[in-house]
């Protein structure tokens, strides 16, 4: 297995590169997460959005892979789907459980992702950013992928809210650039059916350009790991 890679396009910053998963990786090798983390050195765990996998599980997870692999980890739709991340008993036991799950990955990288139906204005950022410390998960980074249909003013004034509340939106930078003001540039990639190189060239443009301290991209999509490993071997350092 090779070494996990971290690659940075800025000196000191950190970027980390992988897709939504590694149950999908065309190989046959049997651990396919093992194998993963020959490719890769970060994965965001999608399994965790549909159901709550066993903590002896998420465990096996650690396990498998090398010290300095890191994950990020969906939150299970129950919280941020059918409970609308309102500050209800449920909400916090799903909350609690993901805290329990990164704390065994040895990871502090929640991903929220809300459905077009939930609205996101300036006062339910203000209510989410409450309930999270109430769960444990004060002190967590947590990136916000907000669906709601908000007009571009709208979508920049809830962010900069997200940010005063100490939470980071989330961005596709295969359609728009990082965030001015975040610290972590938290990419979660639909933006195309395929993504050429010029595609990846403008991606990794938006990244260079950018002053922040971090930056997490995630592919998505039938090639995700694919076209992962191309932008990888295309401009990591």
């Amino acid at each position: 297995m090779e070494p996990p890679v971290s690659v940075s396009s800025r000196e000191n910053r950190s970027v980390k590169i992988g897709a939504g998963g590694w149950a999908y990786l065309p190989l046959d090798e049997e651990d396919r997460l093992n194998a993963y983390a020959g490719l890769f050195d970060y994965v965001e765990v999608n399994t965790t959005f549909y159901h709550m996998p066993r903590l002896s599980t998420v465990r096996s997870w650690r396990r498998r892979v090398p010290p300095g692999f890191t994950f990020s980890v969906k939150c299970n739709r129950r919280a941020t789907h059918e409970l609308g991340l309102t500050p209800a008993e449920e909400t916090f036991r799903v909350l609690e459980r993901m805290r329990m799950t990164l704390r065994l990955l040895r990871s502090d990288m929640l991903v929220l992702q809300t459905p077009p139906s939930l609205a996101v204005d300036e006062r339910k950022v203000r209510e989410v950013a409450a309930i999270l410390p109430s769960a444990g998960l004060g002190g967590m980074q947590v990136f916000w992928e907000a669906r709601a249909r908000n007009s571009q003013d709208r979508v920049k004034a809830v962010r900069a809210e997200m940010l005063r509340e100490g939470l980071v939106p989330v961005v596709d930078l295969a359609r728009e650039p990082p965030v001015p003001g975040a610290a972590v540039a938290y990419s979660r990639m639909f933006g195309a059916s395929a993504f050429d190189g010029d595609l990846l060239s403008k991606i990794y443009q938006r990244v260079t350009g950018w002053s922040g301290d971090a930056v997490v991209l995630t592919f998505h999509g039938g090639n995700m790991y694919a076209d992962a490993l191309r932008y990888k071997k295309r401009f990591s350092t």
